[in-house]
């Protein structure tokens, strides 16, 4: 009794606890550093709706709202960006704050927080610290969220450096160069130019590029093996894809333009975005933002709206360094032995004593070797990274404040082009009827002879940077005579007479854009809704055909249904279909029984992952005499027959273990499952509290509806996939529709925390409202931040 007593009385003091951090939506707060009231409404979501005299009153009240729903998340980003993640979560995270700090984030926060936030008198200065002034006055005056009082964070109010931090992480696992095959040069090293030659590593004819259109008109890195490792230990998920299209009003309903967009992050709780409306005399504005950035992302104005996809262009290159035997602390340069720079780095480490470590950089960038075990076995010599985030102090405040403050075309292209790294792809549309589509970054100029896909030589300065090539001959396309625009991360055409090459998709998403975007002129929002769940796959029918024209003739009766199951398939990704819960798990044994023998268990796994495996899988299949088809570790040569068939019996096997022997029911609701696994839910029995789901979910690999997952492992686990999807008519810009994974708060006991799940997960949406006299009639709560001394 006494036992029972004691753990109900403490799970009562959990729950009032628990209760007492909820996030306030009602009632009056007084602040300092606010100029004049302001009403936030929260909608029936938990959207916050500002009503603000004074621009600058409207971060405030925002960094406010915000940090009262996503403070945790905004200090797991920060410390992300810092390198500081051990301090809180233990011994575990020292080699990724090592790593983080080696690659120099936190620098280049501090430089471009000196650069550009020293003064506050320009609009977008003014407007970032008075978010800031929010978020520090809710550490202050508002009740800690739970995740601080389980993991003892200590409140430290955030500083200008903070933005930077944030927009760094961002930088640093968008770069798909970070997270490619680590295994191309030891094929090319240990099993030679026969293996190498038929992989697809870069972009080729049969892929489909972007098309661009002006009115004015071998080795690649060995660290992404380290990035794959630390970003699993990451708590906050990385940055996959995304998908954007823009039709004009030529091909629409309405006559105005319309824009898609769903970007696609890996899954977490709570989920990436936050949304807020925000009006103030001579602005509105209504966005997604990130947690701890004052401007929204993707949004859209009364005037135009926008949305972004990765643009993996290769802003990455590594040097091999030549080091001086008789100094450590020198390399070569063309001439003559030149010092390395070096710093000290102190990491804080939660239970455990500090870590003190030295960092050196050469001129092309940090040397990674103590970072990488892998580099630093095989390679003799120093390696640099160098990367061209750390060359310019980021801009990217003044680039997301000029675009919700352009009225337009050519402002919103001009504050877009301040933007240097990431690279982004930037879609637009706009009242007047202007579509747009913009590569965003600095791109990189080299000699013509370095294959940027090595790591090159840092010594006889040969292979040095050019210089960079300026945004006006970037990939873009402006009102094109096709009537649309889009983006799914796949290559740019050429532009300017160069094809900027990069870590592209092989462009299946973009097949299927562009096929049915030329087939309507008579666009709407339903639509646009079943385009943006579209999870059908013309090119995996046409793989299974190739691997069943394959098959032996004596199938046993599992066997013939599973090939008609195949055949009987258009693509489709639906709860209760059969092809995809067959296609995966076979494609996959088929590419462990071709590669796995030479890369072993561990690199295959690496391998899969890439981009060269999803370009070169359909052309090695059509490949009957590539040397990966025999199995190196037997006596007998294998070819593509015996390869494929042995794959197909060991599937079977699989799924009968799994999902039992009737093929008619392995539905694909059965395999593919979602679950928004918050930080803390990692560990049971807070699984209970803080995750959202597990659930069936629709979509696949590479199809518009993208939901990305670990092919190894059966069942499938979705990792990422549409971090939003937002759909806005131009004719109709105060009533768009939008849909967020899980809900906007990241309290577990908000009522917001999970109100959208299932929305989301049956592929339905919500307003975006920017009507007052809607907004008041339909608001759950009104909160009035006022001046502590008026």
């Amino acid at each position: 009794m006494i036992l029972v007593l004691v753990v109900l009385t403490a799970g009562l003091v959990g729950y009032w606890f628990l209760i007492a951090s909820k996030p306030q939506y009602q009632g009056e707060v007084r602040l300092k550093n606010l100029k004049n009231d302001v009403e936030v409404y929260f909608d029936a979501f938990g959207v916050p709706h500002i009503y603000a005299q004074n621009e600058p009153d409207a971060y405030f009240a925002l960094g406010y709202v915000h940090a009262q729903d996503r403070l945790f998340q905004m200090e797991l980003l920060r410390r992300i960006g810092a390198g500081r993640l051990a301090e809180i979560l233990g011994p575990e995270l020292v080699e990724t704050d090592q790593f983080l700090r080696t690659i120099g984030l936190n620098q280049m926060a501090e430089q471009a927080a000196k650069e550009y936030l020293s003064e506050r008198n320009k609009p977008f200065q003014v407007a970032a610290y008075a978010y800031l002034e929010g978020i520090n006055a809710y550490m202050a005056k508002g009740e800690t969220p739970p995740e601080f009082s389980l993991l003892s964070i200590p409140k430290e109010p955030f500083t200008p450096v903070d933005f930077y931090r944030i927009v760094g992480y961002m930088g640093f696992n968008f770069n798909t160069a970070l997270r490619t095959d680590p295994l191309l040069g030891a094929i090319n090293a240990k099993l030679g130019a026969n293996y190498l030659q038929d992989l697809i590593i870069n972009t080729i004819d049969t892929n489909t590029t972007i098309p661009t259109f002006d009115s004015d008109t071998l080795l690649v890195k060995t660290l992404n093996q380290q990035i794959s490792s630390v970003l699993e230990t990451l708590p906050i998920p990385p940055w996959i894809g995304s998908n954007s299209w823009v039709v004009s009003g030529s091909k629409t309903k309405s006559g105005y333009p319309m824009l898609a967009n769903d970007t696609h992050i890996g899954f977490s709780q709570p989920s990436v975005w936050y949304e807020a409306h925000l009006e103030a005399p001579g602005f509105s504005f209504y966005g997604n933002h990130l947690a701890g950035f004052p401007f929204g992302l993707v949004g859209h104005t009364d005037f135009c709206a926008w949305g972004l996809t990765i643009f993996p262009n290769d802003d990455m290159d590594f040097y091999r360094e030549k080091a001086n035997p008789n100094n450590s602390n020198q390399v070569w340069n063309q001439d003559h032995w030149e010092n390395l720079e070096s710093r000290k780095e102190v990491i804080q480490v939660k239970g455990a004593e500090s870590i003190e470590f030295e960092i050196t950089s050469s001129r092309h960038g940090p040397i990674v070797n103590p970072v990488n075990d892998l580099i630093d076995s095989l390679e003799q010599e120093p390696v640099s990274l160098y990367w061209a985030y750390l060359e310019f102090p980021s801009k990217s405040l003044q680039t997301a404040y000029g675009m919700a403050h352009s009225r337009n075309m050519a402002a919103f292209r001009a504050s877009v082009g301040l933007l240097e790294s990431p690279g982004l792809n930037i879609t637009y549309a706009d009242r007047e009827g202007n579509i747009a589509w913009w590569a965003v970054a600095r791109l990189l100029k080299r000699p013509e002879h370095v294959e940027s896909k090595v790591i090159l030589d840092g010594a006889s300065g040969l292979d040095d940077p050019l210089g960079w090539y300026p945004f006006e001959s970037n990939p873009r396309s402006e009102n094109p005579p096709e009537g649309f625009v889009y983006s799914a991360n796949n290559q740019p055409d050429s532009a300017s007479g160069v094809l900027h090459t990069g870590y592209y998709y092989p462009g299946l998403r973009g097949q299927r854009i562009i096929a049915l975007l030329s087939q309507k002129s008579d666009w709407d929002l339903e639509s646009f809704k079943q385009m943006i769940m579209d999870d059908r796959s013309p090119a995996y029918p046409e793989i299974s055909a190739k691997i069943t024209a394959l098959l032996k003739n004596d199938l046993t009766d599992p066997e013939r249904q599973m090939v008609q199951a195949l055949q009987a398939w258009n693509g489709e990704h639906g709860l209760k279909e059969l092809g995809p819960t067959i296609y995966y798990p076979l494609v996959h044994q088929i590419q462990r029984n071709i590669f796995e023998d030479e890369l072993g268990p561990e690199n295959f796994e690496v391998y899969a992952t890439t981009q060269v495996a999803k370009r070169t899988f359909s052309m090695l299949l059509e490949n009957d005499s590539s040397i990966w088809w025999d199995d190196i570790r037997t006596e007998e040569k294998e070819d593509r027959k015996s390869v494929i068939n042995a794959s197909f019996r060991q599937t079977v096997e699989k799924l009968t273990e799994l999902l039992g022997p009737e093929v008619t029911e392995w539905h694909w609701e059965r395999v593919h499952l979602l679950e928004h696994v918050h930080l803390v839910g990692r560990q049971k029995p807070f699984n209970l509290l803080f995750n959202v789901g597990p659930f069936s979910v629709t979509g696949g690999e590479e199809v518009i509806n993208k939901m990305d997952f670990n092919q190894s492992s059966l069942p499938y686990f979705v990792k990422s996939g549409p971090a939003m999807r937002i759909i806005i008519d131009l004719a109709d810009l105060e009533n768009s529709i939008s849909i967020n994974p899980t809900g906007q708060s990241g309290h577990p006991l908000s009522n917001f925390y999970q109100d959208q799940a299932e929305m989301y997960r049956m592929g339905k949406f919500r307003p975006q409202h920017m009507d007052r006299e809607k907004i008041l009639a339909e608001a759950s709560g009104v909160l009035v931040l006022t001046p502590e001394n008026p």
